[in-house]
């Protein structure tokens, strides 16, 4: 199988993606991330049913306990720390934690680095499990703002 140009924001979006409303599809033949909204059945189907296209896997992203745990672990902040420590101790942990963060926007930011780079380290060792050939991407520089990037529309 060549290697071929993985469209790596599609990919990191869709693991990202917490939506039961859309199903995001990798094309096999182009490294291309296709949105399909669930309530378009036939469209749904056809790529379902298609070897060429394969539904990337959901994620629970920022809920998923483990994440959150492993960014407290990370965090240089001892306001913050403390705060996400009580956060993990609510009910609803996950909503619970995005508002702590919100109180420290620079432990916010650096969460959402964090996040996007375990979205990229998943979709890495996913596509190694499917014996498709890649290149990793560049780093990111977060410190500049991202420019000219548009998001990519369900279809």
């Amino acid at each position: 199988m060549p290697v071929f140009e993985v469209d790596w924001e599609g990919l990191v979006v869709a693991f990202e993606s917490r939506s039961h409303q859309i199903t995001h599809f990798f094309d096999r033949e182009s490294g291309e991330v296709e949105q399909v909204l669930e309530r378009d059945a036939a469209r749904h189907a056809q790529m379902s049913s298609s070897p060429r296209f394969v539904a990337v896997p959901r994620d629970g992203g920022e809920r998923s306990r483990g994440d959150l745990e492993e960014f407290l672990a990370r965090c240089e902040d001892p306001a913050c720390r403390r705060d996400l420590t009580a956060a993990l101790q609510a009910p609803n942990f996950a909503a619970a934690y995005r508002e702590a963060l919100m109180r420290h926007p620079k432990e916010e930011c650096r969460f959402f680095q964090f996040k996007e780079r375990r979205a990229q380290e998943r979709a890495e060792t996913w596509l190694s499990s499917l014996g498709v050939p890649f290149v990793r991407p560049a780093a990111r520089d977060h410190s500049a703002p991202a420019t000219g990037a548009m998001p990519r529309r369900p279809h």
